[in-house]
């Protein structure tokens, strides 16, 4: 889980947020409301649509492109059942809650991916 995570909020637009993509290399953020809770998820794709449909990103809000209620995950589910909501669902990345709703972090499929490669692998040596 990555816990250091950027969230837009509904007023976000989404030229902002397609700034934030790009700069961040991210593939989507989580949308919050004003009291942290998850509301909805904004990805490259959702962009990618409002650009097809002649949309201006600057006019849009995230609350306007997010998919609603995403699937959510709590902090202790376990990893195969995240990976099953990211194949079944065919997702980038699922917004880790607490009992609250509260964003605390996000699973995407490269935090997988990187936490299995690395317990395969040993740094060995002195940085300078």
């Amino acid at each position: 889980m990555t816990s250091n995570v950027v969230a837009a909020r509904e007023s976000t637009t989404a030229m902002e947020i397609c700034t934030k993509l790009l700069i961040g290399e991210f593939n989507g953020l989580p949308v919050i409301d004003s009291n942290a809770k998850v509301i909805g998820i904004v990805t490259a794709v959702d962009i990618l649509r409002a650009l097809r449909q002649g949309k201006n990103l600057d006019s849009l809000r995230a609350i306007d492109i997010m998919t609603r209620n995403p699937v959510v995950v709590k902090q202790d589910t376990e990893i195969n059942e995240i990976i099953d909501i990211i194949l079944q669902k065919a997702i980038i990345l699922v917004p880790v809650i607490n009992d609250d709703r509260k964003l605390i972090g996000v699973v995407g499929r490269l935090d997988i991916l990187q936490q299995n490669l690395n317990e395969k692998f040993v740094t060995i040596g002195e940085t300078s």
